[in-house]
């Protein structure tokens, strides 16, 4: 067993540092998420459930809480808080057998962002951009500081019960989505307008059921600002499903996690937006390729759903995605082929360390063409260089999962296997909207890599707090002294 090959020995006995963690491992395993009493786990929970649920960028708390006034800055300054009151310093980085591939990468990208920002500060600041710039950089902190509070806050046992948590919070997110489409009720906005009164404003619901724009379609939003970012939540969240109805543990863990399935698929296609297409089949094909005989078995009930649940929520969507003719001739496509073409000057200009992090204000339209692609935005703001960045903080997630599920056992490979597609999600959505203009999008991909991270580790990658251990070696002293004289005495 790994759990026991992890267990260091000295001379044919085990080290005090090993003695103490020992005992440990049992209690690690019965304090897991959700039945833990550990404050960080809830904490993060709470965050989550902010994300899915409350309309972060629609909403402006009444107090300044500095550089921007959007809830999201507010809870992460209480993460910050919480992290440093509960012990989360204690907890050091480099002991944990934790891979360092996806930290270094978001290092990397955070310096070169850093560094295009200072290059181009004159610049941005005489064209009138820098606050703008600040808030996306500021924002980017928090991304950076919610992934470090998971890394910090979640043990391998915890992964388990909290995707089954983020499931739970999908699934209330798609039913919301599909009242919203039948109906025209937004409930998150609705409601968060409602409960937030006395500290926030929330604006409108941006939802509407009526056909508009050239390619006349409804808007269906969610918690979010714009249907693409809802559809990216769901599908981002899917494959924690998806992996469990592969295993199949049991008839009834295969019935609801196919209904959660079924209900996430439904909203996503709700939107009447090709990703909730395109997304679901790179993510089988992603499956396939590390469990082939478990998707062959349910490839043919997945048409079925999938045919249907498309014709049904919104006919002749499925033929526009297969029709290639008629996808290259969309107005959606043409716009996305005007965006690298907008992007060309500053290419020139800037190619290496782009304009400057943040200096795009796509609110400025008559300045900005508005890009389709994320990967067109990190070229005109961060430059070539930025975007391999960017490209390499998404792939490391991947990157790492690979060997953990190949060659580890059946636990921790599903979980790396449902948290690396969620992974794989933002790079496909990366492609098709703006995602680092939406706030929800970038917060569950970095929590989707740290849960990567943690399962490819397995329990091994479990790290103690310094006082902790302290704690530990310290209740075990007696007991080591006493067997030492008794042994002494025979």
């Amino acid at each position: 067993m790994r759990e026991a090959a992890a267990v260091t020995e000295i001379g044919g006995t085990r080290s005090p540092v090993a003695h103490a963690l020992a005992p440990g491992r049992e209690a690690e395993r019965r304090d897991a998420f959700p039945h833990t009493k550990r404050p960080l786990p809830w904490f993060l929970a709470g965050f989550a459930a902010m994300v899915f649920f409350v309309p972060i960028n629609a909403t402006v708390l009444k107090v300044n809480v500095g550089v921007d006034s959007h809830p999201d800055r507010l809870a992460v300054i209480v993460l910050v808080l919480a992290w440093l009151w509960c012990g989360g310093d204690q907890r050091a980085l480099l002991r944990t057998r934790r891979s360092k591939l996806f930290v270094t990468a978001a290092i990397a990208y955070l310096a070169i962002s850093i560094t295009s920002l200072l290059l181009n500060v004159e610049q941005v600041a005489n064209l009138g951009e820098f606050q703008f710039a600040e808030k996306q950089f500021a924002l980017l902190v928090s991304f950076l500081v919610v992934g470090w509070f998971a890394l910090t806050a979640l043990r391998f046992e915890d992964l388990r019960g909290f995707a089954s948590y983020l499931i739970g919070l999908a699934v209330m997110v798609a039913i919301g989505m599909i009242v919203e489409r039948r109906t025209g009720y937004n409930v998150f906005y609705e409601w968060s307008s409602a409960i937030l009164r006395p500290i926030a404003t929330v604006e409108p619901s941006p939802t509407s059921l009526v056909r508009s724009g050239v390619e006349g379609r409804i808007n269906i939003v969610g918690p979010t600002l714009h249907p693409l970012a809802a559809t990216a939540m769901l599908m981002m969240v899917m494959p924690f499903a998806l992996v469990r109805m592969v295993d199949n543990a049991s008839r009834r863990s295969w019935c609801l996690n196919a209904t959660a399935l079924a209900l996430m698929l439904f909203a996503a296609v709700e939107t009447e937006r090709k990703t909730a297409v395109v997304v679901p089949v790179v993510v089988v094909i992603y499956f396939a390729c590390y469990r082939p005989r478990q998707m062959l078995r349910l490839l043919p009930l997945g048409l079925v759903v999938l045919v249907g649940l498309v014709h049904f929520a919104s006919p002749g969507t499925l033929g526009t995605v297969l029709n290639l003719g008629a996808a290259t001739k969309s107005s959606s496509t043409i716009h996305r082929e005007g965006d690298f073409e907008a992007v060309v000057p500053d290419l020139l200009k800037h190619p290496v360390l782009g304009r400057g992090y943040g200096s795009v204000n796509v609110e400025q339209a008559s300045e900005f063409h508005v890009n389709d692609n994320e990967y067109v935005d990190e070229v005109r703001a961060v430059g070539i260089l930025g975007l391999l960045a960017y490209g390499w903080m998404i792939l490391a997630p991947l990157a790492l999962a690979r060997s953990a599920i190949r060659k580890r056992g059946p636990t921790v490979a599903s979980l790396t296997l449902a948290a690396s597609a969620g992974c794989l999600a933002f790079l496909v959505v990366s492609a098709l909207f703006d995602v680092m203009g939406f706030t929800e999008v970038p917060y569950l991909f970095f929590l989707m890599a740290v849960m990567t991270t943690i399962a490819a580790a397995g329990p091994e990658g479990n790290v103690v707090p310094s006082r902790e251990l302290v704690r530990r070696l310290a209740a075990r002293r007696p007991h080591a002294t006493a067997a030492a004289e008794a042994a002494g005495t025979g």
